[in-house]
């Protein structure tokens, strides 16, 4: 019997390594497949509350650092602009839901360059972000709680940047809050979802 169990586990992990290794060679159907995701964190510029904002509200939020996007330089105090795709209060300690989508990037000078940003993760302001591995495939899949206070649910193809809820209460992020985000070039023609 332990023959049995050992020969049917080394059968697994090989099936496993081998799907593994086919879905690597998938072509990928996103703006990802092109370009280079590349990492970045930015500064909130305005509060976002799931009780006073509404459906086409403008975003913004500030680069930390200077990033490089297959060729196009992004220096840091750029703005990434943005606007909500859709709201949802919480009404009767229900769920609340805050969808966003960052398409744009503000330089110095005033030129515009279209861009595609995910949020990967959403922190107090001042804390130390710690880069994340990058993927074609990323997926952010965060449930609220009580740590947090609020979820996220984002995913690299995407057409949103990704979906902040909260469980009995309004989404709510003050000023100044930092976002993780992965940011590729160009206006994404990915799968459309407003809801995440």
């Amino acid at each position: 019997m332990n023959g049995l169990t050992k020969y049917l586990g080394i059968t697994a992990t090989a099936l496993a390594l081998t799907i593994f290794a086919g879905a690597e060679d998938t072509p990928r159907s996103s703006a990802a497949n092109s370009d280079q995701l590349v990492a970045a964190t930015a500064e909130l510029q305005n509060g976002l509350d799931a009780k006073t904002a509404k459906q086409g509200d403008a975003v913004t939020a500030k680069l930390s650092k200077t990033v490089n996007i297959n060729g196009t330089r992004l220096p840091r105090n750029a703005f990434l602009i943005g606007h909500i795709d859709s709201v949802q209060p919480s009404e009767n300690k229900g769920v609340s839901k805050v969808v966003l989508t960052f398409d744009q990037a503000k330089l110095a000078n005033g030129q515009q360059v279209a861009v595609k940003a995910t949020i990967i993760g959403a922190f107090p302001s001042g804390t130390l972000v710690t880069p994340m591995d990058l993927n074609p495939q990323l997926q952010v899949d965060q449930e609220p709680s009580s740590s947090h206070g609020y979820g996220l649910t984002s995913n690299v193809t995407a057409s949103n940047s990704g979906t902040f809820s909260a469980n009995g209460k309004d989404v709510h992020l003050d000023r100044g809050t930092e976002l993780q985000l992965a940011v590729v070039a160009g206006a994404a023609s990915a799968s459309s979802s407003t809801g995440n």
